[in-house]
């Protein structure tokens, strides 16, 4: 994918050391500073899915040479509305990942991937995008609508072939009106997963990196 080279882009480049070219994947871990999010078994939401989101990161990056993760946050940080939206787009993202957990209380853990969508015919219909013209914040995913399905779709499919189904249960992608992923105009997806144990996430790092490299490969991103 032809990334557009703004001047804050290039900036970032140059401070990161990362290739212009490179696919860069942004990964929001549910929570920040003032939001502890779901109450897990021992722990929160916010730190499990920030140390979720670093062992990620440095899985993606040591498996696809020219692959760059950047995170949203950093402990301490607070996050405001709209931040990683104008985060993801003045760095050009290629694609933006969200992890959520919650405390699974059913026999297997359920993972769920969705992303966004307001109304199924008019977020679907087929329209010519200005690149220079102003695009409202509740437009900005038009233009990546059928990437973010295929991109899930293929995680999901994936994974099932990568993870235990008789500890882990994936459910069909779903299109909702989700708030972290409103403004963002890269393919943007939630990752949502139940844990019957705080640390459980590790064991799908391995997996879930593998059809995240799958996901960008098929979509030639």
């Amino acid at each position: 994918m032809a990334k557009k080279r703004t001047l804050l882009t290039c900036v970032f480049a140059l401070l990161t050391g990362i290739h212009l070219d490179a696919t860069l994947i942004m990964i929001d871990p549910a929570g920040h500073a003032k939001q502890t999010g779901r109450r897990l078994w021992n722990s929160y939401e916010r730190a499990e899915t920030y140390q979720c989101a670093q062992a990620l990161k440095a899985e993606l990056e040591q498996r696809f040479v020219n692959v760059r993760v950047q995170l949203t946050r950093t402990p301490g940080d607070e996050v405001v509305p709209l931040q990683n939206a104008s985060f993801a787009n003045r760095l050009a993202a290629d694609c933006f990942l969200r992890i959520n957990f919650y405390k699974e209380q059913a026999e297997k853990s359920h993972m769920y991937l969705y992303h966004l969508m307001y109304d199924p015919i008019i977020d679907n219909a087929k329209r010519s995008v200005n690149p220079y013209s102003f695009i409202p914040i509740y437009q900005a995913h038009y233009q990546s609508i059928d990437t973010s399905l295929l991109i899930a779709q293929t995680i999901k499919d994936s994974c099932e072939q990568r993870i235990d189904q008789k500890l882990f249960e994936l459910h069909t992608v779903y299109g909702l009106p989700l708030k972290p992923l409103v403004g963002i105009v890269a393919p943007a997806i939630i990752l949502e997963m139940g844990l019957k144990t705080d640390a459980q996430w590790k064991s799908l790092i391995t997996p879930l990196a593998d059809s995240i490299g799958s996901a960008l490969k098929l979509n030639h991103i």
